[in-house]
């Protein structure tokens, strides 16, 4: 009999949330993108997610897993809270590039942690690659937290897939 799992991923707007379901999924992702209307998301993007993302994973013939993502203003966060209900596990996102991002990414890990204790997590930080971002190193001391951190290019589909089988492997233990 197939287990179905829930998995979420989580983090600040523009870390890659989307583009890391986007990279994983079977199906072509349900997406519920709209038109930012705030200036300062509007630096970084022209659409941003209002409700989650969702994609579909076979990990193999007895597991499966749904994939949510997350939106990452906080004005939606009412969609955290939905989202994390029933979840085995969460990825959250923090984008190298932006010392805001890193740590409005962990705020939104302590909102978690807070509400949903039980549920283990990982990091993987992504855009890495970008000129004058933090190294990994400099992210895991500033955010000074005591788990898993991976750095993932959320365009390739290897290293998000090395992310999610890092947290059912997490969630496994």
């Amino acid at each position: 009999m197939k287990q179905v799992l829930k998995l979420v991923i989580s983090g600040d707007v523009g870390a890659g949330k989307t583009t890391f379901v986007r990279a994983i999924s079977e199906i072509e992702p349900i997406t519920t993108d709209e038109a930012v209307t705030e200036a300062s998301t509007l630096l970084l993007k022209e659409h941003t997610t209002v409700a989650m993302d969702f994609g579909l994973l076979t990990i193999d013939e007895d597991l499966v897993l749904h994939i949510y993502a997350t939106p990452g203003q906080k004005r939606f966060n009412f969609m955290w809270d939905v989202l994390a209900e029933n979840c085995f596990g969460l990825i959250f996102l923090a984008d190298a590039s932006r010392m805001d991002s890193i740590l409005e990414t962990n705020n939104i890990i302590s909102y978690f942690d807070q509400h949903f204790p039980h549920i283990p997590y990982i990091v993987g930080v992504t855009k890495l690659d970008i000129p004058d971002s933090l190294a990994l190193q400099a992210i895991i001391e500033l955010m000074g937290r005591n788990v898993q951190f991976l750095p993932i290019n959320a365009n390739n589909p290897q290293e998000v897939k090395d992310a999610t089988l890092a947290i059912i492997s997490l969630a496994m233990a």
